[in-house]
């Protein structure tokens, strides 16, 4: 009725609604036309709404299955069940099918029986408040808000509610506001991006609880969106911890999984978004034991490159901007230069390693620091790396070879000896050919 008040509805808001319907009609057609079969070996998915395609999943191949709950689905008893048959997206989607179907396929698929769950933890709620300290949820009200504004102004296009000449008087008359009210504005918004942030994170992490099952580690999440994603303690190879200097300046950290053939790692890996660095560390030794400890620190030479690398990329970038005569960059540059003294110096005290109860841990970082705790049966190869610079100093960077998470972690700028040493000390026969003659420059380990 609004668009025919101011003028009359536009050609493409009839398309946008026949489009709707046409994605409406398409989504209950494959829906009605959609079957599954559950067979000894594998489990089959079958579509036959336009032409007759048959998806077969060997269930030996089957990483985990995931329940997830939209609002809707709440409200008609649904859920959603996602099949990972590999880290190379190898997966299937079983879309509307009950709970109760839902739950019984995730143990069916994993070859598990009804078991009473056991909790390992607990998000607490007053942890919420960490949410402003990581920038990804800092700035997802701007994302939202500009997505919804992007559709309504597009909405509004369609119905003939903005035009040019209001676009234009909305401007001039945002310019003309008092500076005051502009000032108040701004604070305004950065009050509220922080509560933002909060509101957000709890949206997607409400009670987020991590529980053994059947074998499996259990992490559900979310308020609005339920889901459940279940990883097969056998598949496990390590956990990860994660921080930024405002997480570790408040004692904050997150927690992750590293499992063998995991897609999408870094979501459906997550064993805790935000907690206390204790409480992290508590979790992680009931799932995977006792983190090795303290972290043996790095050479002071390592200290020097961290400083230099830190460095170079602005001092870089000035020295082309003296040549360019471009001098006002040069002095940004320079003054970016001095700032990041500081931040090598962090990576540097940021370094560390440690090995011990069948672990190996290696931290590394200062921006995004991170500390993997990796199983000494889960390494496939050792790698050693010396640069000509590294080699005038003693050193040596230790490349793990792990196969979960990223495929392999790194130990910076270790003591040449020390990367040997403790290699071997973890699989001394893999190293005996090496420790027999010369470390070559780039030395690797099968």
């Amino acid at each position: 009725m609004t668009g025919l008040v101011v003028g009359g509805l536009s050609t493409a808001f009839y398309f946008t609604l026949v489009g709707l319907a046409f994605g409406l009609f398409f989504h209950i057609a494959g829906w009605a036309t959609f079957t599954y079969i559950v067979r000894e070996d594998r489990i089959e998915l079958r579509r036959s709404l336009i032409g007759r395609s048959v998806k077969s999943i060997p269930r030996d191949r089957i990483r985990g299955v995931d329940i997830s709950t939209s609002l809707p689905h709440r409200l008609l008893g649904l859920a959603v069940v996602h099949i990972d048959a590999g880290a190379d997206g190898g997966e299937g989607e079983l879309n509307a099918v009950s709970r109760h179907e839902a739950e019984r396929l995730r143990r069916v698929l994993l070859t598990r029986t009804e078991q009473p769950r056991r909790v390992l933890g607990r998000m607490r709620r007053r942890w919420y408040v960490y949410a402003p300290l990581s920038g990804a949820y800092l700035l997802t009200p701007f994302a939202l808000a500009g997505s919804l504004l992007g559709t309504l102004y597009n909405l509004g296009d369609d119905l003939g509610l903005i035009t040019q000449e209001r676009v234009e008087s909305a401007g001039h008359s945002a310019v003309g506001l008092p500076t005051a009210l502009v000032v108040a504005l701004a604070i305004l918004v950065l009050i509220a991006m922080p509560v933002m942030s909060v509101i957000v994170f709890t949206l997607f992490n409400w009670d987020f609880t991590v529980h053994e099952r059947d074998g499996s580690l259990v992490a559900e999440r979310g308020l609005v969106t339920r889901r459940s994603v279940s990883l097969e303690r056998r598949r496990l190879r390590g956990v990860e911890f994660a921080d930024n200097p405002f997480e570790r300046a408040a004692g904050v950290t997150r927690l992750g999984a590293l499992i063998t053939g995991l897609g999408d790692a870094a979501h459906r890996g997550r064993l805790l978004p935000a907690a206390p660095r204790p409480a992290a560390e508590a979790l992680a030794t009931r799932v995977l034991g006792a983190i090795p400890g303290p972290l043996l620190p790095h050479p002071t030479a390592a200290r020097g490159r961290r400083v230099a690398r830190a460095m170079a990329p602005p001092a870089g970038v000035a020295l082309l901007a003296v040549a360019a005569g471009q001098f006002w960059v040069a002095y940004v540059c320079a003054v970016l230069a001095v700032f990041a003294v500081p931040l090598g110096l962090d990576r540097y005290r940021q370094l560390g390693h440690a090995t011990g109860s069948g672990l190996l841990t290696v931290r590394s970082g200062s921006l995004r620091r991170r500390q993997v705790v990796i199983e000494h049966g889960a390494i496939v190869g050792w790698r050693v790396r010396r640069t000509l610079f590294q080699r005038r100093l003693g050193l040596a960077t230790l490349f793990v070879a792990v196969g979960a998470g990223e495929g392999g972690y790194t130990a910076l700028d270790m003591a040449e000896g020390d990367a040997v040493a403790l290699a071997a000390s973890i699989t001394p026969a893999w190293l005996a050919p090496f420790l027999d003659a010369p470390l070559p420059v780039d030395a690797a380990a099968p």
